[in-house]
């Protein structure tokens, strides 16, 4: 899990763009800001310089998270369609394919796509729950260019798949 995440981020970090610097640069300037009032205010208002400095120290937690959610869903939107899943009895191989289109406002050159294999169920808190401990997941990095509102095709194989009861597939995608 540590190694996925530190895979992310450094791929993250070597792909920001401009949208990326004029986001983080705007949240950077905002927090000196709010650290310059707080200061220039401790002596007359001590409450209201708290409550800035308080503001400018959970903006500094938060801002990057929601930041990074923000351009995902704009910037660098994908969406994952023509999704299919073939269960092959012969092999015990289940195989998931589909297509990656770029709905965002720049080229992606790198895309990260994640399946999951869930246990079914009708509760939808046992959902939530079996997506945290997935039967299978695997992962597969796509290293072309897909220009916007273009396609690119992935296909994903689990070996040795043999799991028969009910079963739910997620796909996920980063793309930078």
């Amino acid at each position: 899990m540590l190694k996925n995440l530190k895979i992310s981020l450094v791929d993250y970090v070597n792909s920001l763009t401009l949208y990326d610097y004029l986001a983080y640069g705007w949240l950077v300037f905002l927090l000196f800001l709010l650290l310059l009032l707080s200061v220039l205010l401790f002596r007359k208002k001590p409450n209201l310089a708290s409550f800035l400095l308080l503001i400018s120290f959970i903006s500094m937690f938060v801002g990057p998270v929601f930041i990074k959610i923000f351009l995902d869903k704009t910037v660098r939107k994908v969406e994952v369609i023509d999704q299919n899943n073939t269960l092959l009895n012969f092999s015990n191989s289940l195989i998931v394919t589909g297509k990656l289109q770029n709905r965002g406002k720049i080229d992606f050159y790198v895309c990260h796509v994640s399946v999951k294999v869930l246990k079914a169920s009708e509760d939808k808190y046992k959902n939530i729950l079996n997506s945290i401990k997935p039967i299978r997941k695997k992962s597969i990095i796509i290293d072309a260019n897909i220009s916007k509102n273009k396609n690119r095709e992935f296909k994903v194989i689990f070996e040795e798949f043999k799991y028969k009861n009910g079963y739910n597939i997620v796909v996920s995608s980063e793309c930078y």
